[in-house]
């Protein structure tokens, strides 16, 4: 059983390409950069646990859901069901010819072949063959198999940013109820917000503050057992892991250019964002090299990356406030 009309595509994060695709199936016309302003996922979190005893996140939590009810589109959110109750509800969707979104730990997902868990990573279910489930995941070219076995594994996983819980999300309406200029600002507004105050945007997201609090944490690291892998997985989520680049920064700006005539926006903010991306890239190079070095070479770059962050907070203050402002 296949999804009769749902034509997968890669893309640069998973949650934001799992919206693409949805998009796509739907037909509401919305590129990846789009969804992920629309869902106001921009954010960042430092933390003390995770993989590394340090770990950093450019996005919050609400991505997903804040889409959907950014544009006043109908969705269903499930999640701490067991197993069987849980998979007999997406098998009945894709049995109607609705994908559905799943929340997972990529440690079980087999053609990963990776030994670090890490979730929520997001992707589409779009069907079963046998004891195996087709997946729709955003860092590969087709739809992957996976058993179904490693799939409940994956789903009800306790590592990630909380436990998984066998959560899932389903489109029940897709009529868009909030026109594109009313949601792209309401969406932008929120993110402003978001940042400025460290609303709780999921995941306990931290903003500004949150940046400055790594900044002033960094040059501590050369204490750490693992100061070498907590440097090169915050470089992995500034700069890959599916961030789409400059932790996360570069999609932000990508959708600033979409909307920016829409919200009658100066041109040069979308600029400065990008060149903000440009930045994260900058410090995600010094926290790679932190982690190929020890002693007072790595001591030196974390100094240095640490007035990176620093400035890098500095300058998102000054941009979220001018586009509150501007809104």
């Amino acid at each position: 059983m296949h999804l009769s009309e749902y034509d997968h595509t890669p893309g640069a994060h998973c949650g934001s390409a799992s919206l693409r695709n949805l998009s796509d199936f739907y037909q509401w016309g919305f590129d990846e950069s789009l969804c992920f302003g629309l869902g106001s996922g921009l954010g960042f979190g430092y933390y003390e646990r995770g993989p590394a005893s340090r770990l950093i996140m450019g996005r919050n939590g609400q991505l997903e859901t804040g889409f959907f009810e950014t544009l006043g589109i109908d969705y269903r959110e499930d999640s701490e069901r067991q197993w069987g109750a849980a998979w007999s509800d997406v098998r009945e969707y894709l049995a109607d010819d609705v994908p559905v979104m799943l929340f997972v730990d990529l440690y079980y997902l087999d053609y990963f072949e990776t030994n670090t868990h890490f979730g929520p990573h997001i992707l589409l279910c779009v069907g079963t063959d046998g004891d195996d489930v087709l997946l729709s995941d955003s860092e590969f070219e087709t739809t992957q198999r996976l058993p179904a076995s490693h799939l409940r594994e994956a789903w009800d996983s306790d590592h990630g940013f909380g436990p998984l819980d066998n959560r899932w999300l389903v489109v029940t309406d897709p009529t868009i109820e909030t026109d594109l200029a009313t949601a792209s600002r309401d969406a932008v507004r929120r993110t402003a917000d978001l940042m400025l105050s460290a609303e709780d945007g999921g995941w306990h997201s931290q903003g500004i503050d949150g940046i400055r609090r790594f900044a002033a944490d960094l040059p501590s690291w050369t204490a750490l057992e693992d100061s070498g892998w907590c440097a090169r997985f915050a470089y992995q989520n500034i700069e890959r892991r599916g961030t789409g680049g400059g932790a996360f920064r570069r999609l932000y700006a990508d959708f600033l250019d979409h909307v920016a005539s829409d919200l009658e926006l100066e041109g040069e903010i979308p600029d400065r964002f990008h060149a903000v991306a440009d930045d994260w890239t900058g410090l995600g190079d010094t926290l790679k090299e932190a982690s190929e070095v020890e002693g007072e070479k790595q001591g030196a770059l974390f100094e240095d990356a640490s007035e990176q962050a620093a400035a890098l907070a500095d300058r998102e203050e000054r941009l979220f406030t001018r586009l509150r402002e501007e809104l």
